[in-house]
């Protein structure tokens, strides 16, 4: 075996590995997400590769991880595989950001059709053959239908973990963790730190918005609308009755999806229960009772870049609280907020009356679980990657007695 790291080595975003057996299969092909208002846009995509492809295999829909997918359709074709709502969500992620891109856009709307029309379903514990590698997608625990990747060939197995959750949220089950590993690509987003408590967080989350709701205001939750809109519905109804629940954004459109696939998630009675009662905003009239009223609201962008959540903040009134639950990456009107409470709207710097916080939902495993799934799968070798902190990270498992290694992009390991 022989692996390429193309993208998010010791970095996070444009997620792509080649792995070389008797088959070349790329393992996710992403873009670096950056900030509308950032200076810097270079290094977005994949390293370029070399020679034909066999398969592609997708561990899940976010961008960082799928974006550069239909770029892979303006040549010859092949096929890829993911599980059937990664394909449904990727599509839709797709066509937005083709038109956010615009003539910058690597890709045309023929090409996402020929991906799409080259898509295989594959399931989770399905193994699928392809000369002599097999392959097998494993739940993540991430987000709808992300998978950990496992091939085998002569014997020896590679895990590609992907982005995954160790512990069970609202929405999905904790990801599975496979044994006899003999060469991991490990995830490490958050190698540095550990997550909060989740019903801690959860009960913060509640205290807080009953807090501004007694007090005559509104509580906005910008939310990433994959994975984050879904799990701040369903908390919202575990705790809260009575109480107004406005979605708007693309996060409807994903719901949807969820509906749609519940046989991906932890509980669909209750998820189904909860997006009942939820109000989901199809006119302007709705946008204004969502601001006219106490309610809490739940709106795509979750870093604040644009989207019906950059309206909502400034309708709220002075009585009422943005919180945030995922990450904000520097440049970007969430991270501005949060730090300065400013927004830059319409190319305009406004000042954020209405206070700010961040309550960390992630949904990646921290420091803790990273360190118990090395010592779960006991691999021969370790390979980091999605982490800034990458390197450290390798040298806390050496000496832990683990041979793990952080390779930068454009390097080549012999397995």
């Amino acid at each position: 075996m022989k692996i390429h790291c193309l993208g998010a080595g010791q970095e996070v975003g444009r997620s792509c590995f080649l792995i070389e057996t008797d088959q070349r299969a790329l393992f996710d092909y992403g873009l670096k997400i950056f900030s509308k208002h950032g200076k810097s846009k270079t290094n977005m995509v994949p390293v370029p590769f070399q020679g034909r492809i066999d398969a592609m295999f997708l561990s899940h829909a976010h961008l960082d991880h799928s974006g550069y997918v239909p770029e892979l359709y303006t040549r010859p074709p092949f096929h890829w595989f993911a599980t059937p709502p990664t394909l449904d969500i990727s599509s839709m992620l797709w066509a937005d950001s083709l038109k956010i891109m615009g003539e910058d856009a690597p890709y045309l709307d023929r090409h996402i059709n020929r991906a799409e029309n080259n898509f295989t379903p594959l399931n989770y514990e399905q193994t699928l053959s392809l000369g002599d590698t097999d392959y097998t997608f494993h739940d993540a625990g991430h987000i709808l239908g992300s998978a950990s990747i496992r091939a085998t060939h002569k014997q020896k197995n590679l895990l590609y973990s992907g982005d995954f959750k160790e512990e069970d949220t609202r929405m999905h089950k904790g990801a599975i963790i496979p044994e006899d590993v003999d060469y991991l690509i490990l995830e490490s987003t958050y190698s540095n730190r550990d997550h909060p408590n989740r019903q801690e967080l959860e009960d913060t989350l509640i205290h807080k918005i009953e807090e501004t709701l007694d007090g005559g205001g509104s509580v906005l939750l910008p939310a990433f609308a994959v994975g984050r809109t879904q799990e701040l519905i369903a908390i919202l109804h575990a705790h809260l009755r009575g109480i107004p629940i406005f979605v708007d954004g693309m996060g409807k459109a994903v719901t949807r999806i969820y509906q749609n696939n519940d046989n991906y998630i932890r509980d669909p009675k209750s998820f189904g229960e909860a997006t009942g009662k939820a109000i989901f905003v199809e006119s302007p009239s709705d946008r204004r009772d969502a601001t006219n009223e106490p309610s809490v609201i739940i709106s795509t962008a979750g870093m604040m870049e644009g989207g019906p959540a950059l309206s909502y903040l400034q309708n709220l009134n002075p009585r009422s609280r943005l919180i945030f639950t995922g990450y904000n990456v520097p440049g970007t009107n969430g991270c501005r907020i949060l730090n300065e409470n400013k927004v830059i709207i319409d190319g305009y710097e406004l000042e954020v009356s209405v206070p700010a916080e961040y309550l960390d939902f992630s949904a990646h495993v921290g420091r803790s679980g990273l360190i118990e799934f090395v010592k779960k799968t006991n691999p021969e070798k370790i390979i980091l990657n999605h982490g800034d902190n990458t390197i450290a990270f390798a040298e806390e498992l050496r000496g832990m007695g683990f041979d793990a290694v952080a390779p930068k992009n454009g390097d080549s390991i012999e397995l």
